[in-house]
């Protein structure tokens, strides 16, 4: 009986960054994994959007590659469909036999575009790749010690011990150094007229 040769760390990397490729816009943006369906002839059809252009497209996978690129479309599926952030496995799912359904919450845009369907069967192992793929590794690392925070420059005062509004020097949001000129402030939005 004729066993296959196991695929090396190096030939398995390089087979990961081919597959890694399809999953690109040419913009240079991971395409999101909106939804994976069961297709004719042991195959998987992704449906994949670009979350610059907000165009999608469809690729064709083959199930017995699996293994091959189950990472890369986790690495892809948890993901915020409007910025690309990436995004904790969501909590919220509901499945049936043929589907299963998840939001996911970016802390930008909610819920907003990060509705997926994934066929059932590839769910957990899906789930289980995304985990395994973003656990931290197992070496111990050294403590980190948080940078001193520089003192922060509080807006003036007049003798009442009001917020000076002439010269707004300080964002009325959120308090962030502005200058008068500046019809916003370029940390947080706010209108400073």
């Amino acid at each position: 009986m004729w066993v296959p040769n196991p695929i090396s760390k190096r030939e398995n990397s390089m087979v990961e960054s081919a597959i890694q490729a399809n999953f690109t816009c040419s913009c240079g943006a991971p395409f999101i994994v909106m939804a994976l369906d069961p297709a004719p002839k042991d195959k998987i059809t992704a449906l994949l959007v670009c979350p610059r252009h907000r165009v999608g497209h469809h690729l064709t996978l083959d199930h017995s590659g699996l293994d091959l690129w189950a990472g890369v479309v986790a690495d892809n599926l948890y993901r915020c469909g409007v910025c690309g952030r990436e995004l904790s496995p969501a909590t919220g799912v509901s499945s049936t036999e043929v589907a299963t359904t998840f939001t996911l919450n970016c802390p930008i845009h909610g819920t907003q575009n990060n509705t997926r369907t994934i066929w059932s069967v590839l769910y957990r192992r899906l789930l289980s790749e995304a985990r395994r793929r973003r656990t931290p590794p197992a070496t111990p690392q050294p403590p980190v010690t948080p940078a001193p925070t520089p003192p922060q420059e509080t807006p003036p005062t007049t003798q009442e011990g009001t917020k000076s509004t002439p010269d707004a020097q300080f964002c009325p949001e959120c308090g962030q150094k502005i200058r008068p000129r500046d019809n916003f402030c370029y940390h947080c939005g706010a209108s400073t007229d």
